[in-house]
């Protein structure tokens, strides 16, 4: 049984009839060193993790693009700064003045 692709990632439901692996070249080795482990369809080299989904209990392989993954980092970094930033015209805790 094969998912639908979802937007930042694909579910590779299907571990049997995947084959791993692809040329040294074409793989990034940072992400290797990272704990993904690579996988190549169609003409494609993937990058995938076994993740436990929030709200599951089983685990689910999650296979993404070296594009992908470095968008999902982009944008989490984005998020820290986004938190950690200044609250432009929003007072939050004990420090606000009435």
């Amino acid at each position: 049984m094969q998912t639908q692709p979802a937007p930042q990632a694909l579910a590779a439901a299907n571990h049997g009839s995947s084959a791993g692996g692809a040329p040294a070249g074409d793989v990034d080795a940072s992400l290797v060193k990272e704990g993904y482990s690579v996988l190549r369809r169609r003409n494609q080299v993937l990058y995938c993790r076994t993740e436990i989904i929030t709200g599951n209990r089983i685990a689910t392989r999650i296979c993404l693009t070296a594009a992908q993954i470095q968008d999902q980092k982009h944008d989490l970094v984005k998020s820290k700064d986004l938190l950690n930033g200044p609250a432009l015209g929003h007072c939050v805790g004990s420090t606000c003045a009435d």
